[in-house]
């Protein structure tokens, strides 16, 4: 079950942005966590991304997983989000997981695809720190198409990141740099 109920106070810079933490209560942390360790993850690497990832959590009726899809997607969190971004109603969820270990990463992109509305990763890897690499960077990108690393997010255990998606959410998991596995269940929003 979800421990908390509120979005915080959403950032605006450089694109609409926030962090819930302790995100889910700790029992049922546990049981998804076992619940992805027993997934199978393909391999997925080109010159943009390397990782793990699972198959979509979407359809797959697991106990644990269907918890944490209520958790992410019911009607009242939606509208929550919906309403902490100033966003047009919110009508379904996907999601997958993913695995960055040593030497993963994904490259700067801003996930415009289809009706993606608000984009999300709830990070699973307890005392994980920036020394490990793996931070969430948003880049804040000017009216020439230059961009720069705004703020670096470490992806602290159990914490939710939310961010608008638009020609502006510029992002990228930085580079795993020591021998640790980077959990998380990633998927968007869609209007």
């Amino acid at each position: 079950m979800r421990k908390t109920e509120k979005v915080l106070l959403v950032k605006a810079f450089p694109y609409p942005h926030v962090i819930v933490k302790d995100f889910l209560d700790e029992s049922t942390l546990d049981l998804v966590i076992d619940a992805l360790a027993g997934l199978e993850y393909d391999f997925k690497e080109s010159d943009l991304f390397s990782y793990w990832a699972s198959v979509e959590l979407t359809d797959i009726d697991h106990p644990a997983i269907n918890i944490l899809r209520d958790d992410l997607g019911d009607e009242l969190w939606r509208k929550k989000v919906a309403e902490a971004f100033s966003s047009k109603p919110l009508s379904s969820i996907d999601m997958a997981a993913y695995v960055y270990g040593l030497g993963d990463f994904l490259l700067p992109h801003d996930d415009q695809v289809e009706e993606r509305i608000i984009a999300y990763s709830l990070h699973l890897t307890p005392e994980i720190t920036e020394d490990m690499g793996g931070s969430l960077q948003i880049f804040n990108v000017d009216e020439n198409n230059n961009s720069k690393i705004a703020d670096s997010i470490i992806p602290e255990y159990n914490s939710l990141i939310m961010f608008e998606v638009s020609k502006h959410s510029w992002h990228q998991v930085g580079e795993i740099l020591q021998d640790i596995q980077r959990l998380t269940v990633t998927g968007w929003y869609h209007g």
